[in-house]
């Protein structure tokens, strides 16, 4: 079941915007509706702008600092007290964000910044999954929908430009300056998704991979450059800082690690040998001539985004609709897979998803199992010619 000419995906997605934004409108005359603090509602208020996306507020904030000539950054003092949740992004997200600063914060009870933003996230999601050859119009509502993807509207969460910038790199892939300026900016928006420059590296793309790094050093200085350089020497210290808060309360591999009795050494080493073993793996992928070149290039990476999620010290749920790219890759029409992610909402109503684990098993668990299998599904796919065909248009 396709679509034609985008006029489907076009009102799809229509759809599910009026959705994200007119349910949450209608419902503030119900009180079940204003008291509830599930994702969906969390994440429909967010996108009518009932209420500021969390995330999205800090980014907010950091962009007003910039504009006012203020370091975005907290001081070594701040950082040792409770600071909460501070901006810890390069300043290039601060700089991004910037012309949104202009806008009137509220019209009409409505919070217009976040409602522009998560249009964006929505519009993001959609474009990555169109530039990857999903051509199957039932998957973009079951995508936009999915808590995956409703957890980064909740919060405001980079995630689903995280997402388009991973397209991007891969439907480019073999333009060397497209494909390193777009992998360049994911790893300079999030740093643990530096595993993509070695799945450039590994599919025999060196120069794009050296694009990208290139790419990611320049963004982060420029950006750095345009703030006075405010922040940058205490910058280490302060992700050292919240690795240290964060790790073991989010649900990183760590975190599990440390859930089933490992101790901390312990557990960075099994985190860190598990990270690289998935890297060897890409690199395996990349060089099996048993499959086709796409088949090569989508296993190498698949493997290499299994890498980034187990490598990061900090994994909080928003950043989970990245598992969207495997999917779509693997399993460009409608099947199965495409509903695993939904499995997520089941364990809410069981309370096994939570946006702080602290350390619970089953909340760590069911999510490390719902993880594993999105990737384990999407490495045993087997590309069939047409598929094969479809993904390598993809990539001209």
């Amino acid at each position: 079941m396709q679509f034609a000419g985008g006029r489907r995906l076009w009102v799809v997605c229509a759809a599910v915007v009026a959705v994200a934004v007119l349910v949450p409108t209608v419902s503030r005359v119900d009180a079940r509706y204003d008291s509830s603090d599930s994702l969906w509602a969390n994440a429909m208020r967010s996108a009518s702008g009932w209420q500021k996306p969390y995330d999205f507020a800090i980014f907010l904030t950091a962009g007003h600092d910039v504009l006012d000539g203020r370091d975005p950054y907290p001081d070594r003092q701040e950082l040792a007290r409770d600071v909460g949740s501070p901006y810890a992004y390069p300043p290039l997200l601060a700089l991004l964000v910037v012309p949104l600063t202009a806008l009137p914060e509220h019209a009409a009870s409505t919070y217009v910044p976040g409602v522009l933003w998560t249009l964006l996230l929505l519009a993001a999601t959609a474009g990555a999954l169109a530039l990857v050859g999903v051509r199957d119009w039932r998957c973009y509502p079951i995508a936009l929908l999915a808590p995956v993807t409703l957890e980064p509207v909740e919060f405001g969460a980079i995630g689903p430009l995280l997402l388009l910038l991973l397209a991007v790199a891969w439907k480019y892939r073999d333009r060397t300056g497209a494909a390193g300026a777009a992998a360049g900016g994911a790893v300079v928006l999030k740093l643990f998704l530096w595993p993509v420059f070695v799945w450039l590296a590994v599919t025999r793309r060196l120069r794009a991979a050296v694009v990208g790094v290139a790419a990611a050093l320049a963004l982060a200085l420029a950006s750095w450059a345009a703030i006075g350089f405010d922040g940058l020497r205490g910058y280490p210290h302060l992700l050292d800082r919240l690795s240290q808060l964060e790790a073991r309360n989010s649900y990183s591999a760590y975190a599990v690690a440390r859930a089933v009795g490992l101790p901390g050494r312990a557990a960075q080493v099994l985190v860190v040998a598990a990270g690289l073993a998935l890297l060897v793996l890409a690199w395996r992928a990349a060089r099996d001539r048993r499959r086709s070149v796409v088949e090569q290039d989508r296993l190498s990476l698949t493997f290499a985004l299994a890498a980034a999620l187990v490598l990061t010290p900090i994994l909080w749920l928003h950043y989970l609709v990245l598992l969207l790219l495997p999917i779509a890759l693997a399993r460009p029409r409608l099947s199965a897979l495409w509903f695993v992610p939904l499995a997520l909402t089941v364990f809410e109503a069981l309370d096994w998803y939570r946006g702080w684990p602290r350390g619970d098993g089953k909340a760590l668990a069911s999510v490390a199992v719902l993880v594993a299998v999105v990737f384990v599904s999407s490495l045993r796919g087997r590309a069939t010619p047409g598929r094969d065909a479809q993904a390598a248009s993809a990539g001209a």
